[in-house]
């Protein structure tokens, strides 16, 4: 006959066992994917926070915004999350000092609180600037340059490649991209870019076979002033084959 009190240990771990896979499953089916908000803000500014959350079933998130030394809570909110998804809210904020503060975040089943909490975010870090709103600064190049063009030398068929341009700027400009034969420099396609600030554009793009014939071709891509057409930098080519199918000799690129 097997002793009570081993009866009563099986009991025990078998209860603890149940009590762990049920509050891993929990775990599994809801956590906050992402957490993020303004990464500098003026100390008038109310920040937005973004959150993606996974909920199997309606849920609380808890919002704290915490100063960094001492991580003291300066303004706490709560929102209740009927199911998954995307979501962005402002935060009304009194005056808040310069420095350094984070957002902590966390959920908990509907009506409690932090020591019922399911899961928690990586806390996202953020800045109170010394002026009443922050506003980005550019910064310009002293020259208008395309850096580079990134593009494969072969295109086989509907085969999906994306065109990267690198470039700097001294101000807001056009960047300008053209699409030419390249054995006799007919233009097949032109496209213009408004940009802000020096940085890259990418252009995915598939099925050229379907709107333009076999053959060479060569990207030419340069800077302009907004609303003109007269390069003011030099021009980058790139010179590429599109073809039905791929060349044994050339292996892939």
């Amino acid at each position: 006959m097997m002793n009570p009190s081993i009866l009563n240990i099986i009991f025990k771990f078998g209860v603890f066992l149940l009590t762990s896979l049920l509050t891993l499953g929990v775990q599994a089916d809801d956590s906050i994917v992402s957490l993020t908000a303004n990464k500098k803000i003026g100390f008038k500014e109310s920040p937005t926070v973004y959150v993606e959350l996974e909920v199997d079933k309606t849920r609380d998130l808890h919002v704290a915004f915490q100063n960094m030394n001492g991580f003291n809570t300066i303004k706490r909110t709560m929102k209740r999350i009927k199911k998954s998804g995307k979501y962005h809210f402002e935060v009304p904020l009194d005056k808040i000092d310069e420095g350094n503060y984070r957002i902590a975040a966390y959920l908990t089943p509907r009506g409690k609180d932090w020591n019922d909490r399911i899961t928690q975010a990586q806390p996202f870090e953020f800045e109170v600037i010394n002026e009443e709103k922050y506003v980005k600064k550019t910064v310009f190049s002293d020259q208008d340059k395309i850096k580079f063009v990134k593009w494969p030398k072969r295109v086989i068929g509907n085969q999906e490649a994306t065109l990267t341009i690198q470039y700097d700027i001294q101000a807001p400009r056009d960047i300008h991209v053209k699409l030419l034969d390249s054995d006799n420099w007919k233009e097949h396609g032109a496209l213009k870019f408004p940009v802000t600030e020096p940085g890259n554009l990418t252009l995915p793009l598939s099925n050229l076979t379907v709107d333009f014939p076999l053959g060479n071709y060569a990207w030419v891509v340069y800077v302009a002033e907004k609303g003109k057409s007269e390069p003011i930098s030099d021009k980058f080519g790139k010179h590429f084959t599109l073809a039905k199918k791929q060349k044994q000799s050339e292996g892939k690129n």
